[in-house]
């Protein structure tokens, strides 16, 4: 008998449609690794060695070598796009057989922000050096957000059509930049970041509802120029503690995602490290997540076991996962076919689109990711 979703599923007439229908309604299982995003698969397909040359282009063909439904990230430019004072220049960039290192300045009026990023082959990138260190630091992201803040971003919306128009329907589109307020645009890094927040927080707030008046700008750009997904971000129990998702994160992720939302936009949170306790404190069902991953039971995450990571979220989110990156990187292609069936039955009630545990790394078989998208070819006919 043919259902309602399966009907919708004959109907697609791109992988984009079928993606984002799969994230509202469901259906019959689909086969979504992730590949791109810095982590190598798509580099080592495209027969290069250094993951900064990786190229959407690439990312594309990785994904049209199998068979899968993909969603394809795209970084997001800032105000220095349409603003050059506000834009990050070189400084230096020391190339050397087993290392790239780059060195790139902000120049501001109350000062000068500098970083420090270092990649090597295969492995990619690297940033050695943030650009806020100190809390005396931060009045230059205050007045970083206070001069974006004047500018008309409208001209980044034909990026985001030239990109969309890149895609063409071959998957859906998700960009990408440091949308979580509480990250304070990256310029400090996470564990300062958490410091800084509980050293002073009434300038951290403050940052954070100028970081959310420039979400609101980017958001109505991506959504001017046809994307689909904005990437929401958020750190694992490693890195921060219940208190602080409480008073930081959950509410400024949940006024996030409402903006995106009342502008058609869909939200994709990629969390890779542990997720628990978080996951049984229901700090994820609060934040407003369309496709949340990953689920992934040890060695590669916490949860106890998909099955319990199922009982724990609303399922009215979608998610993604979980074949191990151990079992992809080391396994055979019968284990990772055995895997995939195990997870299409231990998610047959749910919206789970089979993927892996992470973004794809350099060093993945492609066989393997062979094996798991006939899985649920499979399971599908």
């Amino acid at each position: 008998m043919i259902g309602a979703c399966d009907i919708v599923s004959a109907i697609h007439t791109t992988k984009r449609e079928q993606f984002i229908e799969y994230v509202r309604i469901g259906g019959a299982p689909i086969c979504s690794p992730q590949i791109g995003a810095g982590a190598g698969f798509d580099t080592k397909l495209a027969g290069k060695r250094w993951i900064g040359e990786t190229t959407l282009d690439d990312t594309i063909a990785a994904c049209e070598r199998f068979d899968m439904v993909p969603l394809l990230n795209a970084g997001m430019p800032d105000a220095g796009f349409v603003q050059p004072k506000l834009a990050w220049q070189t400084v230096s960039r020391e190339e050397q057989p087993d290392k790239i290192r780059t060195r790139m300045a902000l120049k501001l009026p109350g000062g000068t922000l500098e970083q420090e990023i270092v990649e090597e082959p295969v492995r990619g990138g690297v940033r050695v050096k943030s650009p806020i260190t100190q809390a005396d630091e931060l009045y230059l992201l205050d007045e970083f957000l206070d001069l974006s803040l004047k500018e008309d971003l409208n001209p980044i919306v034909e990026y985001v059509r030239n990109i969309v128009k890149q895609i063409d329907g071959r998957g859906a589109s998700s960009f990408q930049w440091a949308v979580q307020p509480y990250e304070l645009l990256c310029f400090p890094d996470t564990v300062n970041t958490v410091v800084f927040a509980m050293e002073d927080q009434e300038t951290h707030y403050r940052l954070m509802d100028k970081i959310l008046l420039l979400n609101e700008k980017l958001f109505d750009v991506v959504a001017a120029g046809g994307g689909d997904f904005i990437f929401l971000g958020g750190p694992g129990s490693e890195m921060i503690s219940p208190r602080f998702y409480k008073e930081f994160l959950i509410p400024y992720s949940l006024k996030a995602t409402q903006i995106a939302h009342e502008r058609g936009l869909l939200v994709y949170s990629h969390i890779c490290s542990p997720i628990e306790p978080f996951l049984s404190m229901g700090f994820y069902n609060q934040m407003g997540i369309d496709l949340f991953e990953t689920l992934s039971p040890p060695p590669v995450g916490n949860v106890q076991s998909l099955t319990d990571a199922f009982q724990k979220l609303n399922p009215a989110i979608c998610t993604r996962g979980n074949v191990g990156l151990d079992l992809l990187l080391n396994g055979t292609e019968a284990e990772v076919y055995e895997r995939t069936e195990q997870i299409l039955r231990e998610s047959a009630e749910r919206k789970h689109m089979v993927a892996a545990s992470d973004y794809l790394f350099y060093d993945v078989p492609e066989q393997n990711v062979h094996a798991m998208c006939s899985a649920v070819a499979r399971y599908r006919a």
